[in-house]
């Protein structure tokens, strides 16, 4: 048994080398995740959960969200809040207790994440607040480090890098849609499959978004709602396998079935 947690390449890699063998994996991997808000959604408490899920731990969480889908109708209200909430977010020590987002983990990572930013300006997207906007002000004892501003764009297309590629930092798109069956259709549109959230007051809502979006995890009205009780793994690209207190025991476990005759 092998359980792998990191990227799709090395995931899909290690699926091929041990296919010859039959070895069982479980692989946690790469995610697109979206949020879907909704007109009858709380503003208030959607812009404070969508906030944290895009921007915690500067987005190098595989189930931050990249993509946030927004209902026409609140669109320009969702989208002048949303804004102004990630503005407010500090950048700098993680030691200092008002710091919410912190460098991230190399220099690599910080050029990647630096160069999806710049393939948005090339498509055309708006960057509504972030790198290149606003001013990123550290103190002489940060001011090397791979600090990157939470940046929010705007204005792309679905077939965009930026909506399609994970990017696994402080960066999140988003869009508007029309109706239920669209936004369906165009948040399933990715090879990736690991979580979602919908943000509605309709039961009806969630419960049909819940049935249809093709990923692992649904949270409603919520996010990083955890307990280990709960299966966790991904579909498509985004994993294989469940673990959890239940299904780790029976992914580990190599069930045998021995019949004996009483003579």
């Amino acid at each position: 048994m092998i359980s792998f947690t990191g990227s799709t390449a090395i995931g899909q890699k290690i699926a091929q080398l041990t296919a010859a063998s039959m070895k069982r994996v479980s692989l946690e991997l790469g995610g697109k995740n979206a949020a879907v808000i909704f007109n009858d959604a709380n503003l208030d408490d959607t812009v404070a959960g969508v906030t944290r899920s895009a921007f915690l731990n500067q987005g190098e969480i595989c189930l931050c969200t990249s993509r946030i889908f927004v209902q026409s109708k609140i669109y320009d209200a969702f989208l002048e809040k949303f804004v102004a909430s990630v503005k407010k977010l500090k950048v700098g020590n993680p030691m200092e207790e008002d710091t919410f987002t912190g460098a991230v983990n190399s220099k690599p990572h910080y050029d990647k994440v630096m160069s999806y930013i710049q393939f948005a300006r090339d498509n055309g997207g708006t960057i509504q607040c972030g790198e290149g906007v606003s001013a990123l002000n550290l103190g002489p004892a940060n001011k090397n480090g791979y600090f990157i501003q939470p940046t929010v764009i705007s204005g792309l297309s679905d077939e965009a890098r930026c909506m399609q590629d994970e990017i696994f930092g402080p960066v999140t798109c988003i869009t508007k849609f029309e109706s239920e069956k669209e936004v369906i259709e165009r948040v399933n549109d990715t090879r990736y499959g690991l979580c979602a959230s919908v943000w509605s007051q309709n039961v009806g809502t969630i419960h049909r978004l819940g049935q249809q979006l093709e990923v692992g995890t649904v949270w409603s009205n919520c996010w990083l709602i955890r307990s280990l009780d709960m299966p966790f793994g991904g579909c498509k690209e985004s994993g294989s396998g469940r673990e959890g207190t239940r299904h780790s025991l029976e992914a580990f476990t190599e069930e045998k079935t021995h019949c004996i005759k009483i003579m």
